[in-house]
């Protein structure tokens, strides 16, 4: 039986949100105020990038995980 979690993107996201959170206030930045600066291109390019790298990480957790153990 696996120690995987159901559904590894609600906790995924879960920590993502919290990392960010976290460091925008530990830089005194309000997520808000930064909202209404960005730019309809900043905004496209944030949201391809999150994109981008949510493909990637589900590429990597789509994976098989193989035992070292049996692989020598």
């Amino acid at each position: 039986m696996s120690n995987l979690p159901e559904k590894p993107n609600a906790i995924s996201n879960k920590v993502i949100d919290l990392l960010v959170d976290d460091t925008l206030r530990r830089n005194g930045i309000d997520p808000e105020n930064i909202k209404q600066k960005l730019s309809d291109q900043q905004k496209k390019q944030l949201k391809e990038l999150v994109e981008d790298l949510t493909q990637q990480v589900n590429t990597f957790t789509d994976q098989p995980t193989t035992d070292k153990k049996n692989s020598k």
